[in-house]
């Protein structure tokens, strides 16, 4: 019952998202938000791959459980209301951070319509403080020989529709949705769009480029090697070193897991130079 509660009301988001864009089920257009062109392995229960090229796994059934009964809104509320948390710009680094009580956050915050100006948006993507230790513990991490102890750093994000992280990059990461779902678009690092990209997205925010740039780039023929897919709960989605992504969170409460890996100094290998800094955010 609780997995049928939490697929309507992702269906829900969805569809709603769907007639935001003007997609028209009769013409059996398909929406960028239900495209899904990364790749798909199976799951590893003695080691995920932590390099080469992004993919997505399909989780056993039940992993997991216990923190996503933990991330439930109501319960996140009741257990964790009044704990702090630091909503803030979302990108390459965390800029612009604000301190209120995690029940505002939820209450309020998260049910603002996001604004075009990608610097007025602020939200909840890298929680890392003692107050969320028990959440982070609670975690169990993806089975990767990087993933453990002090070479990977978990973090917790929570974001309403259509919040998110324009185009950035930073180190490799694992990230699983609990609750909600989140689209990715994924630019290898050295491709010849990331400079438009970057001058594009110049205070705008993830949902927006979508709407208003996304078209036009694509019909000329630029993000010939983009990649995206919408993520769900039950799912894992790997991407290496400096592949740039844009995230938008497509359901109206959003929760879930990064983990950060130690970065590969072989990824790059063949796809153009290596990002002069490791900023540490997923969106």
């Amino acid at each position: 019952v609780f997995l049928l509660m939490l697929l309507v009301a992702t269906m829900f988001s969805v569809v709603s998202a769907a007639a935001e864009t003007g997609f028209d089920s009769n013409t059996g257009s398909e929406a960028w938000f239900e495209r899904c062109t990364i790749p798909r392995i199976g799951f590893k229960a003695s080691n995920m791959p932590a390099k080469g090229y992004p993919y997505i796994a399909k989780l056993p059934e039940g992993k997991n459980a216990l923190l996503a009964q933990k991330l439930q809104r109501s319960s996140l509320l009741e257990e964790m209301g009044n704990a702090t948390c630091t909503p803030s710009q979302a990108g390459n680094v965390r800029r612009g951070i604000h301190e209120m009580e995690l029940r505002e956050y939820v209450e309020t915050w998260m049910q603002q319509e996001v604004r075009r100006n990608s610097e007025e948006n602020k939200y909840v993507f890298g929680e890392f403080g003692d107050q969320w230790a028990p959440l982070r513990d609670a975690y169990e991490r993806p089975p990767c020989s990087k993933c453990k102890d002090h070479r990977a750093a978990v973090t917790i994000g929570l974001g309403g529709l259509h919040s998110g992280a324009p185009w950035h990059f930073h180190n490799a990461v694992f990230v699983e949705v609990l609750h909600g779902a989140k689209h990715f678009a994924l630019l290898p690092p050295g491709d010849a769009a990331i400079h438009e990209i970057t001058e594009v997205i110049a205070g705008l925010s993830q949902w927006h480029w979508h709407l208003e740039k996304r078209e036009e780039m694509e019909k000329a023929g630029k993000l010939s090697e983009m990649i995206e897919c919408t993520i769900h709960p039950g799912e894992l989605l790997y991407f290496p070193d400096g592949w740039h992504h844009g995230v938008v969170n497509m359901a109206d409460y959003t929760a879930f897991v990064s983990t950060f890996v130690e970065r590969d100094d072989d990824a790059h290998e063949g796809r153009g130079p290596k990002p002069q800094s490791q900023p540490a955010w997923v969106g």
